[in-house]
């Protein structure tokens, strides 16, 4: 399942500047300091800069998000989404996952527990990936939904919970123990049929 298409971010190439500083606070410095202050003084621009753009920092959060949900999840899987091979859709989703700022994930994700809306958006993005990967599971290994599903949540929460415990982690580490993870889930679920 994908977004829908009104969910994807309507803002203008010149207000598109402001999204990716935003995205570079969130990284190093967490939600908290990201504001209106903030936002112009890395950007060395006024705040009737911003409000040339953006009626208000709620309309920003909503554009901010909509942006992060379309290039960490929709960008990445309109780009896997004619692979066939499910091995090899997962392989290039892997791929393109890690080439992406994970400390903007986390950072979102705390956002989350502190606002209702980043946290509606959080889930939604979350269901969106556990979808796409149990459909992988059971293309390779004829599983049923429910059990597709099952493989799907414990990849997925291996990925996330390793990047909340291991937030500084370098990249080759955590790409090891994915890949031992995902053979680990794809052999398993191919001889087991998820079975206990």
């Amino acid at each position: 399942m994908m977004p829908s298409s009104n969910s994807i971010s309507k803002t203008t190439p010149s207000g598109q500047n402001w999204l990716n500083p935003a995205m570079e606070i969130l990284s190093e410095e967490g939600f908290q300091a990201l504001n209106i202050p903030r936002l112009c003084l890395k950007l060395q621009l006024t705040k009737g800069s911003f409000y040339h753009h953006f009626k208000s920092f709620a309309t920003f959060k909503q554009e901010l998000l909509a942006f992060w949900e379309k290039d960490y999840t929709q960008d990445i899987f309109d780009e896997i989404r004619d692979v066939e091979d499910p091995e090899a859709q997962y392989e290039m989703l892997f791929n393109l996952a890690f080439e992406k700022d994970l400390a903007v994930d986390l950072a979102i994700r705390a956002w989350a527990q502190a606002d209702n809306q980043v946290k509606e958006v959080v889930s939604k993005v979350d269901e969106i990936r556990i979808n796409l990967l149990t459909e992988m599971y059971q293309k390779s290994s004829n599983l049923s939904l429910e059990t597709a599903r099952n493989y799907a949540v414990i990849d997925y929460t291996g990925y996330i919970g390793f990047y909340s415990l291991f937030p500084d982690a370098p990249d080759s580490w955590a790409r090891d123990l994915a890949s031992i993870q995902t053979r680990a889930l794809l052999s398993d679920s191919k001889m087991t049929g998820g079975k206990i």
